[in-house]
Parts: C-alpha cells; structure tokens; sequence
C-alpha cells in the first residue's frame, strides 16, 4: 500500500500570513488538525483554499511550514514550550514548523509511518515534485492498518510464533490451506534472530479447531489460547 491510497487529496491550505485567530477558527470550522502554509509566488502570501491533485498547478505556490492545532493552543499558554511574545492577531508564519518534513504519492506507508513516529509529527503533506497533492496523517495510517489487517471481514485470528529460517511460513500456510481454508491477510508482530511472530486472518469461524489442528501438527499457537491447557 502507497502513501497515495490512503492521504487525503483535498487538502485545505492557508497562506503564512493569516491571523492565527483565523487560522483557529477555520480549524475548528473544518475539524482539521494541520494546515500546510503555501507562499505565493506573486503575492507573497497564498488564500486559504482546498488544493488536490485535480485542481490547479500549485507548482506557482511553495510549500514554506505547517502549523497543527497543538501549535496553535500553545499561543498565549502558559507553557514552557509556549512561543514567546506572539499573540493571536499576529500571522501564522510566527508558529508555523519549518522546514516540512514529507512524502511522495509513490512511498510505502510503512515508511510514511516511520517517519511520523520517528519526528513525532502527526501530519506530513504530500508533494508530487514542487505540487502539493495530498497530506497523510496518523488517522490515515490506522484507517490503513485496520484495511490491511482485515479485522472488517468474518475470519479468524491466529498469532504463530514459528522459527526464523527460510520456509517456515510456507510450511504455515501450506497447513492452513490443507484445510481448504484461505489466508486474508499476515503480518509481524514480533521477530529476533531466533523467531517470527506472525498474526493471520484466516476465513473461518472455527478459530479454536484449527488451532488446535496446528498445534498437533507441532505449531505454537499463541492465540487463540489453548483452554484445555489452563488451571
């Protein structure tokens, strides 16, 4: 999955110069956390407004910051993080965050993730070259997690912990597909040099009996629990 199919396209931008009492307002208005600031080439300030892949060349508008709800809270706060001496009528450039750390529409939203978690940012604008054409959030990437994860379909979750040498996942899957049962989705929980963890969606409801199928084929299952083994 791509940064691309998961980030919102119509992204609303301010320009650097706007009051950050406005700038508070249309947050709340549109129930936005981060505004990426756009520089007009011309004018030296760009208008609030909705900028998508679809719409208007922004190659003539450069991206300078971007300012979050966070930011903005702390303007006039009694915090040590509190930018000094601003007050809400002044422009938004004076709180912005620059430089802006962002993706491309063709990253892999791991990599996206990482460096959300990394910078401890919750948004990142998404640039096609000079063009802003999307921005990707942390909401975005747990909507991701729960698609890839496939927790919205009727299947089963199994966590197998399996030795970390070529072949074991096969091995895995050629025993749940011996049962003519399909494999919707895997991931990693955990991995050393010695073991993997996996977490599979697998289509069906009898969880516990093909568990317990795998276990006699000398799996470790790790969930769903084998009951007829607790006190």
């Amino acid at each position: 999955m791509l940064v691309q199919d998961i980030m919102t396209r119509q992204v609303v931008a301010i320009g650097p110069d706007m009051p950050i009492r406005d700038v508070c307002t249309l947050m709340e208005q549109r129930n936005i956390r981060h505004f990426p600031i756009l520089e007009s080439a011309g004018s030296g300030s760009a208008h609030a407004g909705s900028q998508g892949a679809a719409g208007d060349d922004a190659g003539h508008d450069r991206l300078i910051g971007i300012v979050s709800d966070r930011d903005l809270r702390l303007v006039g706060a009694d915090h040590p993080l509190a930018p000094r001496g601003v007050a809400a009528t002044e422009p938004v450039r004076k709180v912005m965050i620059a430089p802006v750390l962002t993706a491309h529409p063709l990253d892999p939203i791991e990599e996206a993730a990482k460096v959300l978690r990394e910078h401890k940012i919750g948004a990142m604008p998404v640039m096609d070259g000079s063009r802003l054409v999307g921005i990707i959030t942390g909401i975005d990437m747990l909507d991701a997690l729960v698609q890839m994860s496939g927790v919205h379909e009727a299947a089963t979750r199994l966590e197998v912990e399996v030795a970390n040498r070529p072949g074991e996942l096969a091995s895995l899957l050629g025993a749940i597909a011996a049962r003519r049962y399909n494999v919707s989705s895997v991931m990693t929980s955990r991995a050393d040099a010695e073991s993997v963890t996996f977490v599979l969606r697998v289509n069906t409801l009898d969880g516990r009996g093909l568990a317990a199928h795998l276990r006699k084929a000398g799996f470790v299952i790790l969930w769903p629990v084998d009951k007829t083994t607790e006190p």
